[in-house]
């Protein structure tokens, strides 16, 4: 198929006459595009932020008073990891276990 050279000279013109119009369409889209990723993104913080709020304040102690006598964790003694021994100790007692298996 040919195409005869006014015709062609027409396309290359009229592209040449749509294409500034076509490079600025593009870059508002992208500003507006840009601008559209922002909120979404500002919006999805906002919601994670109230949901982190709702669990703080469900966590919360009831009652403010109480809040200081904290529970004592069951099976530990308060301040064992204070009188912990060094740690070659540590490391010659689990060396004789291996070698020496308790009965």
């Amino acid at each position: 198929m040919t195409v005869p050279f006014r015709f062609g000279r027409y396309l290359v013109a009229l592209l040449w006459h749509s294409a500034p119009w076509g490079f600025i369409g593009f870059a508002v889209g992208c500003v507006f595009g840009t601008l559209q990723a922002v909120e979404l993104l500002e919006s999805v913080d906002d919601s994670f932020y109230q949901a982190m709020t709702k669990v703080v304040h469900q966590c919360a102690p009831s009652d403010p008073a109480n809040a200081a006598d904290a529970e004592q964790v069951k099976g530990r003694a308060p301040g064992l990891s204070e009188h912990a021994s060094p740690f070659g100790q540590t490391e010659a007692r689990a060396e004789r276990t291996l070698e020496r298996p308790p009965p």
